[in-house]
Parts: C-alpha cells; sequence; structure tokens
C-alpha cells in the first residue's frame, strides 16, 4: 500500500481521537518494499535502494521475515498479515517514527524476538485503523517526545508495555500478555501518562490478570477493570480513576508512600476496588463529589480541591502525618488516632480541627460534620459531633462553615454552642475569620455536638429561685440560677406598686458568675432604702450577652407596722 494513503488517513483520524491538538501534514513519505527476507540492514533488499531511515514509510509484505539485529529507524511500518514479519536479535530496537499498520487484523505473531518497538517523535495517531491487539510476546516501547501525546482507537497488546517518555491516549485496551497465564507487564515510567477508556488486562476475558502493572507516572482510566497479580502505584504515582462506579481490580493493588489515588469524573463517583485500607494521599477533583465504600486510612495529602467526600456509613482515618488541603470537606467522620499535644490536627478541611493543649490527650479523635439541616432555630446549616476519649485538659477547636449555611445570622456575630445532653449552651469563641470561614475557641474540656449560632435558644438563663426579705439593714433579695449560658449579668427593680413599672435600683450590672458556661450560681443584693409603704415589689431583670433583657418577678415584701399608744406627762407642782 502506498506510504501517502496512510498519512493521509493518519490526518483524518487523528482530528476525532482523544489527546492529540497536533494533525500530521499529509505529505507522502519515499516508499520502500522489502523484496525477501533478509538482514534489516541490506540497503540492495530495498525498492528504495536504502535501508529505511525514519523519513521512509517502508512495507513488509506476506513471506518476507526481517531479521533487526541492530538499531534502526523508520517513518511508517506496514506489515503484511499472516506468519513473522519482524525478527528481533541482539536487543535491538526499531524506532517508529510514524504510523504502525497491518494489512489485516490477525497480527498475533508478526513481531518476534528479544528485542523492541519504540513509538518515538512527536503527537501523532500511533497505530492505523486495522492494527488489533498486537502480539503477545512484543515489546513496545512508547519514547515520545516531552509533551507528546500519541493516540489511537486500537488495542494494543505486548509482553512488555513500557511507556518511558510522553503520552500514551487510547480509547481501546491496554493488554499486558505474554503468551501465558500470569504474564505481561506494564510499566509508566515517572513523567508520563496512559490515558485509556478501555480495561487493562490480559485478554478480553474478564479478570485475566497480566503479572505486574507499575505506574511511577500518571495511569488515567475511565475503563472498568485492571487485572494483574501485582498492581503498584509507585512514589510520585497517580491512578485517576474516572469511572462513576470505580474499578474492579483482579489482584492486588498497592500505593507506596507518596503516591496519589484521585478521582476525576464527570458525575458523582463511588469508590471501588482501587481504594485500599490504606492510601498515601488521596485527591479529589470532581465537583460532583466522591463517596467512599469502605473504611480507609490516608498517610499523606488528603487534597479536596473540586469536591466533597462523603464517608456515609464509614470512617475516614488520617495518619499522624496526614494533611488536608483544598476547599471542600468530608462530610461524615474523620478520625485521627493517637493525636499529640500542642499538634493541630485536621479533621477533613484545612479549617476543621482540633488542637490539644494540655493534660493528657485521647486514644483518638474523631470529628462528624452533618450538613444540611440547623440542628436549632437560627443556628447554621450544619452540626458536629466531637469526640475524644479519654481526653483530660484542655484544647483548641476550629470548626468550619459556608456562606451558603449562614441562615440568616450575621456572619460577625456568630459563636459555638455546645450540646449538653439537655440543651444548646454557648461555649464563646476565641477567633472567628469570616474570610476562612472559621470559629475558634480556646480552653475546651469536653466534647459532644456543637453548632454554630448567632443567638441560641430561647432562654438566655434559668432562674429557679428569686425571694426577697426584710432585715434590719434593708431588703435582702437572693436569687439562684441553673444555668446562664447567654447571660452578661443582672439588675435588680423596684416599685411601690404592682402597676407602676420598676426602676432600676443597682447603679452597675452584677455580673454574670458563670456566663458562658455549664452550671449556676448564688446571688445576694441588700436594698438599704428605707421602706416608706407597706409593700415593696422587686423584679430581676437579666442582661443577654447580646444585651436584651428579660425580667423575672415581681417578689414583695411587706412592712407591719406598729401604733404605740401615746403617754402624756405633766410635770409636777
Amino acid at each position: 500500500m502506498n506510504a501517502w494513503i496512510w498519512r493521509g488517513l493518519i490526518v483524518i483520524l487523528s482530528l476525532g481521537l482523544v489527546g492529540t491538538s497536533q494533525p500530521l501534514k499529509a505529505a507522502p513519505l519515499d516508499a520502500c518494499q522489502a523484496a525477501v527476507s533478509a538482514d534489516w540492514a541490506t540497503a540492495t533488499n530495498w525498492s528504495c535502494g536504502h535501508a529505511p531511515t525514519s523519513v521512509d514509510a517502508v512495507m513488509v509484505p506476506a513471506g518476507v521475515t526481517l531479521a533487526v539485529n541492530a538499531d534502526s529507524d523508520v517513518g511508517d511500518l506496514t506489515l503484511a498479515a499472516g506468519g513473522t514479519r519482524i525478527s528481533f536479535n541482539n536487543g535491538a530496537m526499531l524506532n517508529i517514527h510514524g504510523t504502525l499498520a497491518t494489512t489485516a487484523t490477525a497480527t498475533s505473531s508478526l513481531i518476534t524476538g528479544n528485542g523492541r518497538v519504540r513509538m518515538v517523535g512527536g503527537s501523532r495517531q500511533l497505530f492505523a485503523p486495522n492494527w488489533s491487539a498486537g502480539t503477545s510476546g512484543l515489546r513496545l516501547e512508547i519514547a515520545l517526545d516531552s509533551g507528546a501525546v500519541g493516540v489511537s482507537a486500537q488495542g494494543v497488546k505486548g509482553g512488555e508495555i513500557l511507556i518511558s517518555s510522553g503520552a500514551f491516549s487510547t480509547t481501546n485496551a491496554v493488554r499486558p500478555d505474554n503468551g501465558a497465564s500470569n504474564t505481561g507487564s506494564l510499566h509508566i515510567a515517572a513523567g508520563t501518562a496512559l490515558m485509556t477508556a478501555g480495561e487493562i488486562e490480559r485478554t478480553g476475558a474478564s479478570g485475566e490478570q497480566a503479572a505486574s502493572i507499575v505506574v511511577s507516572g500518571t495511569l488515567e482510566t475511565s475503563g472498568s477493570r485492571l487485572s494483574a497479580n501485582n498492581i503498584t502505584i509507585g512514589a510520585g504515582g497517580l491512578l485517576r480513576v474516572k469511572r462513576a462506579a470505580g474499578l474492579t481490580i483482579a489482584g492486588a493493588i498497592s500505593y507506596r508512600e507518596g503516591s496519589t489515588l484521585e478521582y476525576a469524573g464527570s458525575v458523582a463517583q463511588t469508590t471501588g476496588g482501587e481504594l485500599t485500607t490504606t492510601a498515601a494521599a488521596l485527591r479529589v477533583a470532581n465537583a460532583s463529589g466522591v463517596t467512599l465504600n469502605k473504611s480507609t486510612t490516608v498517610n499523606g495529602e488528603l487534597a479536596l480541591s473540586s469536591g466533597a467526600l462523603t464517608t456515609g456509613a464509614y470512617t475516614l482515618t488520617l495518619g499522624e502525618l496526614a494533611t488536608c488541603t483544598g476547599g471542600y470537606e468530608v462530610i461524615g467522620t474523620v478520625q485521627r488516632l493517637g493525636p499529640a499535644l500542642a499538634t493541630t490536627a485536621c479533621f477533613g478541611h484545612p479549617h476543621t480541627s482540633l488542637t490539644f493543649t494540655s493534660g493528657a490527650p485521647p486514644v483518638s479523635a474523631a470529628i462528624q460534620l452533618s450538613r444540611g439541616t440547623p440542628p436549632f432555630a437560627g443556628a447554621v446549616a450544619r452540626q458536629y459531633t466531637v469526640s475524644a476519649p479519654g481526653f483530660t485538659g484542655a484544647a483548641t477547636i476550629r470548626l468550619h462553615y459556608l456562606d451558603s449555611e449562614l441562615n440568616g445570622a450575621t456572619e460577625a456575630n456568630l459563636h459555638l454552642w455546645r450540646f449538653d445532653g439537655s440543651r444548646w449552651r454557648l461555649m464563646g469563641r476565641s477567633a472567628i475569620d469570616a474570610d476562612n470561614n472559621y470559629i475558634e475557641l480556646a480552653g475546651v474540656t469536653a466534647f459532644s455536638d456543637w453548632a454554630i449560632a448567632e443567638k441560641g435558644e430561647p432562654t438566655a438563663v434559668t432562674v429557679v429561685d428569686f425571694q426577697a426579705e426584710r432585715h434590719v439593714d434593708g431588703v435582702h433579695l437572693r436569687w439562684e440560677t441553673a444555668d446562664e449560658t447567654l447571660n452578661a449579668g443582672f439588675h435588680v427593680l423596684r416599685s411601690e406598686s404592682h402597676e407602676v413599672h420598676g426602676a432600676r435600683i443597682t447603679t452597675e450590672m452584677i455580673p454574670s458568675q458563670t456566663a458562658g458556661s455549664v452550671g449556676g450560681a448564688l446571688y445576694h443584693y441588700i436594698d438599704a432604702t428605707p421602706m416608706m409603704a407597706t409593700k415593696r415589689f422587686y423584679w430581676l431583670e437579666d442582661v443577654e450577652l447580646t444585651g436584651a433583657t428579660a425580667r423575672h418577678g415581681p417578689v414583695v415584701v411587706q412592712q407591719t407596722l406598729v401604733w404605740l399608744p401615746l403617754v402624756a406627762t405633766t410635770a409636777s407642782e
């Protein structure tokens, strides 16, 4: 077949394939056809009068077998089907600068020997439309220029498949196969990439395992299966999963320190067999988010750069050195084991964290985030559940929120609240950052459910007793509280009639003894102003942290008037 025909097909097909933005020009190459079986380097055996070069289009016809005994170059290479066309010796390499093609789809034994076919050069289509899976024993290397992308709509097969430079993008299967079960290897070197929409396994039979898949660069797959005895994502390696349901793994998959598992689908994804119980780093690059299908531990970076991670019924454990990056967060439960004192540990977001500052650190700590429903009226539409078994001491807690969850609250007035088993109590705040959307509180000594709100439940203070009693030195007022989570202090008001609005008799507010904390207090105030009427009415006015006030009472004090007889005396005469 004439070389210019293949080059014309390459230009047309490359426009519709993944990963190329540099279609070849359709300039025909010089045509070289082998006459008989001989050494590849024998110049007289070629119709072009010389051993092929990188600018020659070569045809090896049926019945001809060429021995490649030394490294050689070729432009396009077309092999006639049926029998062996290329036989490698001495570990020689044949560098193909154009496209590899056959005259039929039966290519099971076209290339043999211990050499290597290397696809080199710039971005282009690497395999012609009628190239089938290839030779099982083929040693195939993709060694394109740095930044170049080779594309194919055809499946490729080889005993050894190596991506050593550049990238290869195929819409079909990749089959590491050396001709027997559990054979064949695929290696994606550092700085390179393989993008495939097909399966990676030894044959077309589901789950047929190759010997090994090693990813030191990037493996991006929207296919459904990876099948090999050992699948290793090496240091610096990236497995990018685009399939909605994750991958089915046949064999054992492991992640080395410094590797990354990334989810980058265009619809919501659920993890599959690619997620193991331990991963070095986990990245969500999917705006629709990812949901776990099992509990797992991440020991490196948890990067939620483009979407949220939902744990559902499972737990995400972050290792001792794990970090959190990105603007999205984990919805569900995040756990840290053995947190150390004075070390800030993130829990699924850079601004959701705990720092145990004193005392005995807990055996473990966990924060569960629920979003969408305010825990009480007016609260931000999220709730945290924090646990730290065995913790005694003090900690600093930082909790994150979204502007879209403010629920009508004024951001500058937000505080942290904790549920004590019966009601939400104001805990306060040490810091608030409206730009990064978090509230922080130091000196925390207990954990349970936490909320973020401007105002709490209606009661600012619970007054359980309020009494007034007249003494020689004045009226003694006593009151007891059970809870003052919102209370700043008290004023006392007095009136001579219950129908008259009482006036404050306290010149300064009596400060709360337990403001913002659990528990109440006892108070005592003496009104030393002499009573002029038979009755006095007293009210207790509590003052919220917001400045709002509420009255309790009145209580009544009554004085008893004693009428003494008037005795008149006269001077003696």
